[in-house]
C-alpha cells in the first residue's frame, strides 16, 4: 500500500533538489483563501513582532512507499514479517531525506542569518526565532484572528513562501497555516451529567437474564461492566516493564491522583492503590489541582488504569495549543511536539499502547501537516505501537456545509489517518448499539487503505445509506471508525465527586485497556506485541468472532444543513461501530 494509493491529493514535490540555491526566486509554497470557518481576522489588534516562536521545518523524506509496505507487512497476520517491528535507527535509515535536500534546506537558512538557532533531529529542523523574522524569512504576514466559538485570539498567517527550488526539499512549515478546527483541538467528551439523574431501578445488582452483566450497566458504565461485557473479568495481568499504556493530555487536562483513589475505592477496591506516571512534554505539566475540573484527564486515566492494573499507565502531558494562543516557545502544535517526543523514546521505554481522545474536523488541518502526522503515527506502528483515537462526537458531522455552500458530511482527523485505530462508541448491553453521537464516514485527504477494501466495499455496494448519502462523503476515502466501545454515562470522579461523562472520549481508553490486556497475555507468553492493528482487525480478528458485530443504531448530525443525517449500524462494518466491539477471551488466544 503506497503514499499514492493512501492520498487523494498528491503534493506535487517532483523538482530536483540538485540545483537548490539559498538565493533562488521565492514563490508561494502554502496558501490559504482565508481563514476556516468560524475564524476571522482582528484588523484592530497588532502582532507583536518580538513574540517568541519555533518554526518547525519537516524535510522531504526518502523511500515513503518501501516504509509503508513494510509496515502493512509486520502488521498483517500470515505474513513472513509479521511482528517484526523496527526500531527507530532502522526506520530513520529508511525514511532519512536525500543529503542534498538536508544540505540545501540548511544553506537557506544559514544565508538568512539562522546558524546559532538551529536544532536538527533527521527528517526536520527547528527554528527557534521571533514572529518578525519568521515573517523575513517567509515573506509571510501573521495576523491575530478570533475563533468565534471560544473567543480565543491566535497568530497565524494565511499563506507563505520559500525559494522555489527548494519546494522539492520542504514537506511543511508549521505554526504557519495550521488552525485546527473551529473548537480549537476538541476533547471528544460530548456531556457530563450528576449521577442523580439515573433511575433507581437500574441502580439494583439484578443481573441481565442472558449475559450476566449488572442490569445497572443499561443506565450507565463502570470498570465491572466493561470487564462483563468485553469478557476480560476473569483476566489477571502481570507487571511487565516493557508493556506500558499511555494515555495522552492536551490543552491543560492534567489527571488527577486524587480523584483516582476515590474512583478506585468505590469502583474497583481490589485496585485502589493503583496510580499512574505523568511525563511532561514540550513545557508540560503534571499539576495536581483536584478541585478544579479535568474531566477529560480523568476520564482517560480511570478507565485505563481501572481496567489493566498492574500494568504500567503513563499520562503523556503535552503543553501548547494548536491554534496557539498568545504564541511563546511552548505554543506550537502539540501533536507535533507530542509525536517527536515519542519517536526519540527508547524502545524499553516506549509504550505499547496509546490512547487519544482529542481531534480536529479534517478540512481544517492542511494536507501537508496531515500527512506528516500520518506518517508520524506510522513510525509509531512500526515500533509496535497500538495507536489509538476517538471517533469524535458528531455523528456525520455537525455544520456540514463548506464555505462555497456544498453540503457535506465532515471527517475527522487523525482518526481518518490509515496508521491510527478509530473508535466509535456505543451504549447499552442487552443488546449493545450504537450510540447517536458517534463520528464516522470517510476521509477526503486518505484513499481507502488495501485492508478496508473487502469490509468497506461491501458496505458501499449493499447498504441502502451509503447510496441515500452518496453526495455527501467520498466513497473512496479511508473509512473510519474501525472498532468501537461503550461511550455513554461512564462514571467518573472529577474534583472529588461521582459524574457521568459520555463521549467517544470515553470509547478509545475503554479499547485501548482491552488490547494492552493482549499485549500483556502476548509479551508474558515471549510474543511480540500487536503494533498497528487494523490489519489484524480487519481479518483474523474479526474472521474468529473476536469483534463483535453491532447490528442497530443510527448516529445523528448535520442538523442544520443535511436534516435526519445518519449512519445505521449494519451488519459487518459501519460507519458508526466500525466493525464492532472487542472479545477479550477471544482476542487474547488469537
Amino acid at each position: 500500500m503506497h503514499i499514492s494509493k493512501l492520498l487523494l491529493i498528491f503534493p506535487a514535490f517532483l523538482a530536483s533538489v540538485s540545483d537548490a540555491h539559498p538565493l533562488a526566486p521565492y514563490t508561494t509554497f502554502e496558501t490559504l483563501p482565508s481563514a476556516p470557518r468560524g475564524w476571522k481576522e482582528v484588523s484592530n489588534r497588532a502582532v507583536d513582532l518580538s513574540t517568541p516562536i519555533k518554526l518547525r521545518i519537516h524535510l522531504t523524506q526518502q523511500n515513503v512507499h518501501q516504509f509503508e509496505k513494510a509496515l502493512i507487512d509486520m502488521s498483517t497476520p500470515g505474513h513472513s514479517s509479521y511482528g517484526n517491528h523496527m526500531n527507530q535507527a532502522q526506520i530513520d535509515d529508511i525514511l532519512r531525506p536525500h543529503e542534498d535536500t538536508t544540505t540545501a534546506v540548511k544553506s537557506w537558512l544559514e544565508s538568512k542569518g539562522f546558524g546559532n538557532e538551529l536544532s536538527f533531529r533527521n527528517d526536520w529542523i527547528v527554528v527557534s526565532t521571533t514572529i518578525g523574522k519568521a515573517e523575513s524569512l517567509l515573506q509571510a504576514k501573521y495576523k491575530v484572528f478570533r475563533n468565534s466559538e471560544t473567543g480565543k485570539d491566535v497568530v497565524r498567517t494565511l499563506s507563505y513562501s520559500i525559494p522555489r527550488n527548494l519546494h522539492s526539499s520542504v514537506a511543511l512549515i508549521q505554526p504557519t497555516t495550521l488552525f485546527g478546527s473551529t473548537s480549537a483541538m476538541k476533547s471528544t467528551i460530548l456531556r457530563v451529567e450528576d449521577p442523580s439523574v439515573l433511575k433507581s431501578a437500574f441502580l439494583s445488582k439484578a443481573k441481565l437474564n442472558t449475559t450476566g452483566i449488572d442490569a445497572a450497566c443499561q443506565s450507565s458504565i463502570t470498570p465491572d461492566c466493561l470487564a462483563d461485557l468485553y469478557k476480560y473479568k476473569d483476566y489477571k495481568p502481570v507487571k511487565l516493564a516493557n508493556n506500558i499504556l499511555g494515555v495522552n493530555g492536551f490543552l491543560e487536562q492534567y489527571a488527577q491522583n486524587d480523584d483516582l483513589s476515590k474512583f478506585l475505592k468505590k469502583y474497583h477496591p481490589n485496585a485502589k492503590n493503583a496510580t499512574f506516571n505523568c511525563n511532561p512534554i514540550n513545557g508540560g505539566k503534571c499539576t495536581q489541582h483536584p478541585s478544579e475540573d479535568f474531566t477529560e484527564a480523568n476520564l482517560d486515566i480511570q478507565y485505563t488504569v481501572g481496567a489493566s492494573n498492574p500494568i504500567p499507565n503513563i499520562y503523556y502531558s503535552t503543553a501548547g495549543r494548536p491554534p496557539a494562543v498568545d504564541l511563546d516557545p511552548n505554543t506550537n502544535e502539540p501533536y507535533l511536539e507530542w509525536l517527536e517526543y515519542m519517536l526519540d523514546l527508547k524502545d524499553e521505554d516506549m509504550p505499547k499502547t496509546i490512547t487519544t481522545s482529542y481531534g480536529d474536523d479534517e478540512h481544517t488541518v492542511p494536507l501537508s501537516y496531515a500527512l506528516k502526522v500520518c506518517n508520524m503515527i506510522g513510525q509509531l506502528g512500526a515500533r509496535g505501537v497500538s495507536v489509538l483515537f476517538s471517533s469524535g462526537d458528531s455523528g456525520p458531522g455537525d455544520d456540514c456545509t463548506t464555505k462555497n455552500g456544498e453540503k457535506r458530511f465532515v471527517p475527522t482527523f487523525p482518526a481518518t489517518c490509515p496508521f491510527s485505530t478509530s473508535v466509535g462508541g456505543t451504549f447499552g448491553v442487552q443488546p449493545e448499539k450504537a450510540v447517536s453521537f458517534s463520528s464516522g464516514g470517510f476521509s477526503n485527504y486518505f484513499a481507502r487503505p488495501d485492508y478496508q477494501d473487502s469490509a468497506v466495499g461491501s458496505y458501499i455496494s449493499t447498504q441502502a445509506d451509503a447510496a441515500a448519502y452518496r453526495n455527501y462523503y467520498n466513497a473512496s476515502g479511508r473509512a473510519f471508525p474501525d472498532i468501537s466501545a461503550q461511550g455513554s454515562r461512564f462514571h467518573v470522579f472529577v474534583g472529588g465527586y461521582d459524574q457521568l461523562v459520555s463521549g467517544t472520549s470515553a470509547s478509545s481508553p475503554a479499547f485501548a485497556a482491552v488490547i494492552s490486556l493482549v499485549n500483556n497475555d502476548r509479551i508474558h507468553r515471549g510474543e511480540k506485541p500487536l503494533g498497528f492493528l487494523n490489519p489484524w482487525l480487519y481479518t483474523v480478528a474479526t474472521e474468529k468472532k473476536g469483534i463483535v458485530d453491532i447490528t442497530s443504531g443510527t448516529s445523528k448530525g448535520c442538523s442544520r444543513s443535511i436534516p435526519g443525517a445518519g449512519w445505521k449500524a449494519t451488519t459487518g462494518w459501519d460507519p458508526v461501530t466500525g466493525l464492532g466491539t472487542p472479545d477479550f477471551s477471544i482476542l487474547k488466544d488469537l
